[in-house]
């Protein structure tokens, strides 16, 4: 028997087997490469939003002794190419020359003990830093760079102190002006072998966003440190010297080494992320471990301790930790469109099977075996669905991504499936040769070994169900992954629903039946007692519609959970439709601009600070503001405001670990007495540690002898974003948005792949849908041409054999959209706890609204989008039946 032949013959069946197996295959390799695409963008992303200290690895070295100090940048240089030489491949691979590279030498927590003609400051430190390649990023703008150490031979006013090193340093703008040190001044560093430092010249940074500043904050930027007890916070400055002066920074003092080996983020992936994280363990072993071996080590210095620092094994566990549980929900939407479409694929090869009936029935009445006929009816099948699920294949390729081996087998196993599937049935088909039945006139009644199945199908599916709410997708994620039971329990729970609407659809149509039989005219009531009767082909679309839409519905209701978590979000991370936030105080005239900005309804002032709590000793987020007004500029929005705090003195609003205390003092910028009137946990936008907070009102300092000042603004009303930033002008200002948070979180490539990939979904899920439909009445086509035939021989017109036909297939449509659109609408309630959705939102999902248009469109639309295409069946193409001349039977 020749397959091709069959092929030829049948090619209307052949040629909609093809594109299902083309479209299906194309799905199941492309969206994988979509999601790893999505996974590495947000990777790169993770690994871009922090610092460069947390991404980057760093060897350091705290010199003990003279034998291990290195006197020379060459001795730096040579340590830098060991250092990459034992990189383990995969971390090697992403380890770059150039970038943020370097190396240093610091000194850390050197007191400034007296100044050479001028008053000393006290809680002054100064610290000396030698940095490769920084002459290349600053500019002086005032005085020279640093030349070589020279010796101070005596320091006036103290005889004890002789033949000092004299260290010229270079300082950046604003570690002169805070702590007093123009061009010319010279100081003592060092309570110990003290040394003595010369400033000659300040510098300013030639690009302040270049991440090389990442490791040398300190440089930039003068810092300080608040200390317990005092008024004041220390202030820590850093001289730069130049590499000349290695051979004079001795161990003598908190001497620090550093080799920088920046990471490029795009070099890890979403696929070999767990590989680096492994790769950082051994690399740590291998530079912590320098003196445990016979030699001295990889840097042959004998008794060195190297430590590695790098934040990028944590970054990646966590990215791990929440990309598997991101996966879920793809794996979900991915399954559910793989059960629609094998299912729509099943039945388009009971449409060819169905047509080469005849064909191989003949041959195995004429005594061909069942295994040459299942045989040839294979291979027609593997000659159909093999070069088109090939092509689809290689289709995928233009979707961008990784290729992952998923790629290569979903379409094998997909084609292993179709292809096992015919077989099967073409030897159940031609067990006996010239086989048939009249399903029209007699139901097949189900077997016991049927009705047990659907049973265990139903009962597996709510078991599951209830292990999903309970346990959870996200349950020993991290160490396990997802368990293939609970993900495959969507799948079995719309299963379950479609056999329980299969089994259930004709006893309401019976109902309809007798309502429709009190009618004059007969074809609603013969089109709706068939469809109640039908047990063939006409019933399987349930098995696609319904998991079709119920998944459709359960995109969207998802959907717009995260979208609303993502305002949600957005506002908890700015606090108001838009905040300005500064270290220092903002200048009156700046925010006279931003009230006059259009759009601008409103500006709240807020005073932020970090101020020092007497009880206990401890450190806390102080805010002064008016709660009362904060309310009503964030009125409507997700934010939960506290009353304002009133009371006597400086009543405040404090959190649990000074909720203990009826008053206690602070330090802000003076000494305060407050008083605790009332609790409060968070202020989103503007504190986010609950355990440290206070917060008073914006006369709070006022009323504590010291003048109100403003260091953040509150603004309410619609502004642009571009439009603040140039109206604030303040280049250390943090300028936020709503809209701008809201956009950058819903831009997420993870927020931007879920919505794409419930989009195609979806119109793949309409598609395939309307197809199930049509190749039903396609199948069923020759029986109910044979009725129509008789119906036509007693007066039937060609327009009530088209309305027949759509009355047969109708109501099990809507019923099974109804169905379908119940599952939808429960499945969020049912399986929303059990999914951890903060990878797409920013937050945690908590809320999944129940909205009841876009999941009642989808269902309709479908709904008429199926029935109109059994309507087009039934008005297209050949007339549906004709009468029956004398003679004829059929």
């Amino acid at each position: 028997m020749n397959a091709w032949q069959l092929v030829r013959v049948h090619r209307g069946a052949a040629a909609v087997l093809a594109l299902l197996a083309l479209t299906a295959s194309l799905l199941v390799a492309g969206l994988p490469r979509g999601f790893e695409a999505a996974y590495d963008r947000a990777l790169v992303g993770a690994l871009g939003d922090v610092a460069r200290q947390q991404s980057d690895l760093l060897v350091g070295l705290r010199p003990n002794f003279s034998e291990d100090e290195l006197n020379d940048q060459s001795e730096f240089t040579r340590l830098d190419t060991e250092w990459r030489k034992v990189l383990p491949p995969t971390l090697a691979s992403a380890v770059i020359q150039g970038g943020s590279s370097h190396q240093s030498a610091k000194t850390y927590g050197t007191p400034v003990s007296g100044r050479i003609g001028s008053r000393p400051l006290p809680q002054q430190y100064l610290d000396l830093a030698w940095v490769a390649g920084i002459e290349k990023k600053i500019r002086y703008v005032e005085g020279r760079a640093p030349g070589p150490a020279t010796t101070l031979p005596s320091v006036p006013g103290d005889p004890d102190l002789k033949d000092l090193t004299l260290f010229e340093v270079g300082l950046v703008e604003e570690t002169a002006e805070r702590m007093s040190l123009p061009v010319g001044s010279t100081v003592l560093l060092g309570n110990s072998y003290t040394i003595a430092a010369r400033v000659v010249g300040l510098f300013e940074a030639v690009d302040p966003t270049d991440r090389f500043w990442d490791h040398n904050l300190e440089v930039k930027r003068v810092t300080t440190r608040p200390v317990p007890e005092a008024d004041e916070p220390d202030v820590l400055g850093v001289g730069v010297i130049p590499a000349v002066d290695l051979p004079v920074l001795d161990s003598r003092r908190e001497l620090h080494y550093s080799w920088v080996l920046p990471v490029e983020p795009t070099k890890i992936t979403a696929r070999n992320a767990p590989q680096v994280i492994q790769d950082i363990l051994d690399y740590r072993q291998l530079v912590e471990q320098q003196g445990e071996r016979n030699d001295t080590g990889i840097a042959q210095i004998p008794a060195a301790r190297f430590e590695l620092f790098t934040g990028l094994d944590p970054l990646l566990t966590k990215f791990l930790n929440d990309l598997r549980t991101a996966q879920t929900l793809m794996f979900l939407i991915l399954g559910g469109l793989v059960v629609v479409a094998f299912g729509v694929i099943a039945l388009a090869v009971q449409l060819l099977t169905e047509r080469t009936r005849a064909g191989l029935g003949l041959a195995r009445a004429r005594g061909a075996s069942l295994a040459q006929v299942a045989g040839a009816g294979t291979r027609t099948t593997v000659l159909i669905v093999v070069p088109a699920a090939l092509a689809g294949y290689a289709a995928s390729y233009l979707v961008p991504g990784p290729i992952t081996p998923v790629v290569h087998v979903s379409p094998l196993i997909l084609v292993a499936a179709t292809i096992a599937f015919a077989a099967v049935r073409l030897a159940l088909t031609h067990r006996k040769p010239l086989r048939d039945t009249r399903e029209d006139l007699v139901a097949p009644k189900s077997s016991p070994r049927r009705i047990a199945l659907e049973l265990l199908v139903v009962a597996l599916a709510l078991g599951g169900a209830y292990l999903l709410r309970t346990r959870g997708l996200a349950t020993d994620v991290t160490e396990l992954g997802a368990d293939p039971f609970l993900l495959a329990v969507p799948a079995a729970l719309t299963l379950a629903a479609a056999l329980i609407t299969l089994r259930c659809y004709p006893f309401p149509l019976r109902l309809i039946v007798r309502l429709a039989n009190r009618r004059r005219g007969a074809v609603p009531f013969l089109g709706l007692t068939l469809a109640a009767r039908s047990r063939g082909a006409t019933s399987l679309p349930v098995l696609i519609l319904l998991p079709a839409l119920a998944v459709s519905v359960f995109g969207a209701l998802v959907s717009g959970a995260i979208f609303e978590t993502q305002r949600t979000a957005a506002w908890q991370a700015v606090g108001a439709p838009a905040r300005v936030e500064r270290a220092a105080e903002i200048p009156e005239d700046v925010v006279a601009k931003v009230r006059a900005l259009p759009g601008v309804t409103s500006v709240l002032p807020v005073a932020k600070g970090t101020v020092q709590v007497a009880t206990g000793g401890g450190v806390s987020t102080a805010l002064a503001m008016d709660l009362a007004a904060y309310r009503k500029l964030v009125a409507g929005s997700p934010l939960e405001v506290p009353e304002p705090p009133v009371g006597d003195g400086i009543p405040a609003l404090v959190s649990a670990n000074l909720a203990a205390y009826p008053s206690f003092e602070i330090g802000w910028y003076n000494r305060m007495q407050i008083n605790n009137v009332g609790s409060i946990e968070t202020l989103p936008g503007l504190a986010f540690e609950s355990n440290n907070l206070i917060v008073m009102p914006y006369e709070g300092p006022k009323l504590a002898g010291l003048r109100t000042f403003t260091n953040v603004l509150l603004i309410g009303g619609n502004v642009d974003y571009d439009v603040l930033k140039r109206t604030v002008g303040l280049t250390d200002a943090v300028v936020e948005t709503f809209d701008a948070a809201n956009t950058r979180i819903a831009s997420s490539p993870l927020s931007q792949t879920i919505t794409a990939a419930f989009t195609i979904v979806t119109v793949a899920l309409a598609g395939y849908a309307l197809i199930a439909v049509i190749i039903a009445l396609v199948i069923g086509a020759a029986e109910r041409a044979r009725s129509l035939s008789f119906l036509r021989t007693l007066g039937l017109s060609q327009r009530q054999a088209r309305l027949l036909t759509v009355l047969e297939v109708a109501p099990l449509i809507v019923l099974t959209s109804l169905a379908g659109l119940a599952l939808g609408l429960v499945l969020p309630a049912a399986l929303g706890p059990g999914l951890d959705l903060s990878a797409y939102a920013g937050i945690a999902v908590t809320e999944f609204p129940l909205t009841f248009t876009t999941p009642i469109l989808l269902a309709a639309g479908l709904a008429a989008v199926s029935i109109l295409g059994a309507f087009g069946h039934a008005s297209t193409g050949r007339r549906v039946a004709t009468a029956l001349r004398v003679g004829e039977s059929s």
